[in-house]
């Protein structure tokens, strides 16, 4: 992804995307990052904004912001307030990431994604269900991210992507993904299949962006199904320790 924009903005956000190793099959995209001081100032995070697709294009509307992403043609623009923070600006890009990536055939997914045994587990939730303590107690596995995920369809699967976002452990930047994983906390410690209605449900409340505008459901849920065919889904009841990886491995290993 190719962002243009103040020097003061785009340095963080390229230092935090140095590392990043994207999907071979993404294609690059041109992202222009335009101060605006005709705007107002920003009264609270970019995050808050809810984005509206409309004919192939993507708006994002809040106090101080302005932008719009066209798929179709491969662009972005933010217009924001001078005295928008680097977050504001990386929320953008993490925007144009899920709407570019799904636009390849891929996703970003909310979750924590940790490489065990060399094969890739997605752990996810809402906020609050485990996800960081689900990678702290992985030490030291490697952990793409445990935030967010890129997904990716692959000749033999589907592979999952380290992405910017969040936090990372280790040098590892991509895994086949062998599970999905649906945290709930409890004193006892098992895996249960989810039901494809439940399953679909969860996952698509995990979809970060796209998940806001109902004009992206019925392709998403497409996509969903696509993936739990070929990828199991489960509730991992799990408790603040690191016994889940004994029922993972014997369940799954």
């Amino acid at each position: 992804m190719r962002a243009r924009g103040p020097a003061a903005w785009i340095a963080p956000l390229r230092a935090a995307w140095a590392v990043w190793q994207p999907a071979p099959e993404s294609i690059p995209w041109d992202v222009r990052l335009t101060a605006d001081a005709s705007l107002p100032e920003p009264q609270g995070p970019l995050f808050e904004a809810i984005p509206h697709s409309q004919d192939g294009v993507c708006t994002l509307v809040a106090s101080g912001f302005e932008g719009k992403v066209s798929a179709a043609s491969g662009t972005a623009l933010l217009r924001a307030h001078p005295q928008a923070s680097p977050g504001d600006l990386g929320y953008f890009l993490r925007v144009v990431l899920a709407i570019q990536a799904f636009a390849r055939g891929g996703m970003l997914f909310h979750t924590a994604g940790i490489v065990h045994r060399e094969q890739g587990y997605a752990f996810f939730g809402v906020s609050g269900s485990g996800k960081t303590t689900a990678a702290h107690f992985s030490t030291p596995d490697p952990v793409l991210n445990d935030d967010l995920v890129l997904l990716w369809p692959a000749a033999t699967g589907w592979q999952m992507y380290a992405t910017p976002f969040g936090k990372r452990r280790g040098d590892v930047r991509v895994a086949a993904l062998r599970a999905l994983l649906r945290l709930l906390k409890d004193q006892d410690v098992f895996l249960a299949p989810l039901s494809p209605g439940r399953a679909l449900g969860e996952l698509v409340a995990n979809t970060p962006v796209l998940s806001a505008d109902s004009l992206w459901l019925p392709e998403m849920l497409a996509r969903w199904e696509t993936l739990l065919s070929v990828v199991p889904v489960y509730a991992l009841h799990f408790r603040r320790d690191a016994t889940f990886w004994e029922v993972i491995d014997a369940e799954l290993g």
